[in-house]
């Protein structure tokens, strides 16, 4: 194995990631040293890019957090063994004593550290990252199908476990894009009948393909066969809107959840009465726990859930970035190393 390593580094906001030879890092107590293989790009790490996020990061930072490759070096204590095929989330470490941690709810733990925030990411050719949080990464899934479920699978799925769906009730998907059409999916398997909202007629096509009941842009078409339906048991943001949220208000059955995960750059804003009239629940939802991950590989491994995925060089990264800025992805983008 060489020493040196080409990683993609964020320099400055919205200037394009500048890929550089650096020294391949080396795994200590309880860490291993991955090969990657292929790594998604999130709309999150657009967020990061250009500077919208609150989050403390140190410059030059390399981004990326949906990577997969295979275990080249472990350090001392460590039960994994080199060869096998891991991957890494956004949630890179959490402190596992506090009181989130310790209810499993370690996604709120606010020890944690972020991957490609606190520590270096993985649009890199190797990463070392703690042996207890990589994700075991099954043999019939191939890296470039795994490395969406990592951020935007399992944080689709955890969304959707936070809607409390029951067989039978309505679900709003708003955005149909990478998470959009995992959550269609997930929604689905719980019974769910789905509804999809998004302006673009092709991401309204692949969401019926996926399974939803409906999909339509947003009107008054959409919220007349959302009405006939009975309203909405539990809404799901994906799309970086604040007038999604407005638009909850007329389609939200009594006592619905809403669960926002996108993060649109302006404030919501709403009346006290709207929510009390109708008894609703908005939770936050962020990624997903380890537990989840592992459920979420499950559901692929067994071909219940499938990734919409277009693979790209690595070297061409910077494309995927200026593409998922503009809007430009049906599914996810993948690099491959």
């Amino acid at each position: 194995m060489t020493e040196t390593m080409l990683a993609a580094y964020y320099t400055e906001d919205n200037s394009p990631l500048e890929i550089r030879e650096t020294a391949i890092p080396q795994p200590g107590k309880g860490e291993v040293l991955i090969k990657m293989e292929s790594c998604g790009v999130c709309h999150t790490d657009v967020h990061f890019w250009k500077g919208e996020d609150e989050l403390p990061r140190p410059k030059p930072a390399i981004l990326g957090h949906e990577g997969v490759g295979s275990i080249v070096a472990v350090g001392d204590d460590v039960d994994l063994t080199t060869g096998e095929r891991v991957g890494v989330g956004f949630v890179y470490s959490a402190c596992g004593n506090c009181r989130e941690c310790r209810k499993g709810l370690e996604t709120y733990c606010q020890n944690s550290q972020a991957t490609g925030v606190h520590v270096d990411g993985c649009f890199a050719q190797y990463i070392v990252a703690p042996a207890e949080w990589v994700t075991h990464i099954p043999g019939e899934l191939s890296s470039e199908d795994a490395c969406p479920l990592l951020c935007a699978g399992v944080t689709a799925y955890s969304a959707v476990r936070k809607a409390g769906i029951e067989p039978g009730s309505v679900v709003v998907v708003f955005g149909l894009g990478g998470l959009g059409q995992y959550a269609i999916q997930f929604a689905r398997l719980f019974g769910a009948k789905v509804v999809g909202i998004d302006l673009d007629p092709k991401k309204l096509e692949t969401a019926k393909r996926l399974g939803a009941h409906a999909a339509y842009a947003p009107g008054e078409e959409a919220e007349k066969a959302i009405h006939e339906l009975g309203g909405a048991d539990a809404l799901l943001s994906f799309a970086p809107s604040p007038q999604v949220f407005r638009n909850m208000f007329t389609l939200a059955a009594p006592t619905a959840r809403f669960i926002q995960v996108a993060l649109p750059n302006n404030p919501f804003t709403f009346k006290a009465a709207e929510l009390i009239d109708l008894g609703i629940t908005i939770i936050g939802s962020a990624d997903g726990t380890r537990l989840e991950r592992d459920q979420v590989m499950q559901l692929a491994k067994d071909g219940l859930v499938e990734s919409n995925v277009e693979t790209m060089d690595f070297g061409n990264i910077n494309e995927a970035f200026r593409r998922l800025e503009a809007g430009d992805a049906e599914g996810r983008l993948v690099v491959q190393f």
